[in-house]
């Protein structure tokens, strides 16, 4: 198969391959996504005989990511013709956008899974949970407090009401988005294609802002932040609102939230259903380009060897050093532990506790001398930490 970038000859592939597995032609979000948000160069197309098998599209995002900022591709739109299907040409076209992000100088990629057992195998690994929450208006309204002033936006000019309750939110968190003038206007028409805005404010301004829809009786929170305790009960009470035109609300929070600690009826009570949403996950495509730049707490020197079955160009040693406040990474070294891909993302990504890794088995002792190994746990907990990741995405 070949694997190579979109040219502007191949849109109408593209769209016929979306429109089959996906939205399909005249759906508002489909016209929209082509007409303002489609890029040739940013799709990968395999060809076989010089038909399109499959393809997919590698959208660009800047992720806040270890006290910096780190250019990636998301991956979305991953289709096979069905005439194509079965032969693993899917597999194929993964490895080379992984390959040409890299060679684009993107040393992450993420993607949010329809079947994580599918791209496990390829490398990636979960970094992003949401709580997905679900209730009656009439018990939501038990959490809420109605807000002084609520509006709605009508138009990508209002992006600036939203870019300042997003900062907040995001404040303290890691792994989303840093969204500009443009990444907002596209969302902004994105979103007021399939529903709509609201905005609650507070004594101090906008305080909280809800992108949703309504449909079959039940009014769906694709993305809520909140920049204060009121923003988020003034939202609580906006969806309370909707009483007798919808039955449910469903919607999204940061797995960090704790606030169900405090209500007077506990998560079981207030909710009809409060779970765990698998979000997004990640993939290391340069690891010397991904550690580079991260912050560093403590200086000091560690290298681990990547085994990576996938990508097998990127097994091999690489060497973490933390000076004047950061990491830089290349290759080469004595490794004293190994990664598999998936630990890499946890580690970079602080999933979880670096001990915990090799707890899970995503990484395994190289060394036998337990001062070794006490001089890289405290390296590895100093300069990647768990965090707080958050992000909010759909393609």
């Amino acid at each position: 198969m070949e694997i190579r970038r979109g040219m502007a000859a191949d849109e109408a592939a593209s769209r016929a391959l979306w429109g089959y597995c996906f939205e399909r032609p005249g759906d508002p979000f489909f016209e929209w996504y082509f007409s303002r948000v489609y890029r040739p160069e940013e799709t990968l197309v395999g060809q076989e005989g010089g038909h399109t098998a499959c393809a997919l599209h590698l959208r660009p995002y800047v992720l806040s990511l270890r006290g910096r900022t780190e250019q990636a591709d998301y991956i979305v739109g991953v289709a096979t013709h069905p005439a194509a299907r079965g032969r693993g040409l899917a597999r194929e076209l993964l490895a080379g956008a992984f390959r040409a992000s890299r060679a684009a100088g993107k040393a992450v990629d993420i993607l949010m899974p329809s079947d994580a057992s599918f791209y496990r195998p390829m490398g990636f690994a979960f970094y992003a949970h949401q709580w997905e929450r679900e209730a009656e208006p009439a018990r939501l309204a038990a959490l809420g407090r109605r807000a002084p002033k609520a509006g709605a936006v009508e138009g990508p000019e209002d992006w600036a009401l939203l870019d300042g309750i997003y900062r907040a939110h995001t404040a303290g968190r890691h792994g989303y988005t840093v969204r500009n003038e443009a990444g907002w206007q596209r969302r902004i028409e994105g979103q007021l294609r399939e529903g709509y805005i609201a905005v609650v404010y507070d004594g101090s301004g906008p305080a909280g802002y809800l992108f949703y829809s309504i449909d079959d009786r039940t009014l769906m929170a694709s993305e809520m932040a909140w920049a204060s305790g009121a923003g988020r009960r003034g939202l609580y009470a906006y969806m309370a609102g909707h009483l007798g035109s919808v039955d449910r609300c469903r919607w999204y929070e940061p797995m960090d939230d704790r606030s169900y600690l405090f209500w007077a009826d506990g998560a079981e009570h207030t909710y009809i259903r409060n779970r765990t949403f698998p979000y997004m996950m990640a993939r290391v495509t340069d690891p010397a380009a991904a550690f580079t730049g991260a912050a560093a707490a403590a200086e000091g020197t560690v290298s681990f060897r990547l085994d990576d079955a996938f990508l097998p160009e990127l097994s091999g040693a690489y060497t973490l050093r933390a000076e004047n406040g950061a990491i830089r990474a290349e290759a080469g070294g004595t490794p004293s532990f190994c990664l598999t891909p998936a630990g890499a993302v946890y580690l970079l990504f602080g999933v979880l506790p670096p001990e915990d890794l090799f707890r899970c088995g995503e990484a395994q002792w190289l060394t036998e001398a337990p001062e070794a190994r006490d001089d890289t746990l405290r390296f590895l907990r100093a300069n990647f930490p768990p965090a707080d990741n958050w992000i909010s995405e759909w393609y």
